[in-house]
């Protein structure tokens, strides 16, 4: 069985991380956010909505953030992933 993820990198994106977790469920199997430190309800309304989430304790950056989401999806079995933004600049729509 085939496993497609979504991963976001998220820092301070409580505003967003909702809709975002939500719109992208429509269109793979799993959806994770890598909180990267932040100092919001982004980890909790990411969990709230969905999202598998995995936590930094600290902001290590945008560089770490993605090497998570790569070593989550390679612990996850995914067989494709990805990347989007957590602050709503991608359209989740179907073109």
């Amino acid at each position: 069985m085939s496993l497609t993820i979504a991963a976001m990198p998220a820092y301070n994106e409580e505003r967003s991380i909702t809709r975002m977790v939500l719109g992208c469920q429509k269109h793979v199997d799993r959806v994770v956010v890598v909180d990267d430190g932040s100092t919001d309800a982004t980890a909790e309304r990411a969990a709230s909505a969905g999202a598998h989430v995995v936590r930094h304790e600290w902001n290590a950056g945008y560089g770490a953030a993605l090497r998570t989401c790569f070593e989550t999806a390679r612990e996850m079995g995914a067989d494709k992933m990805v990347i989007i933004d957590a602050d709503g600049q991608h359209s989740l729509t179907k073109t």
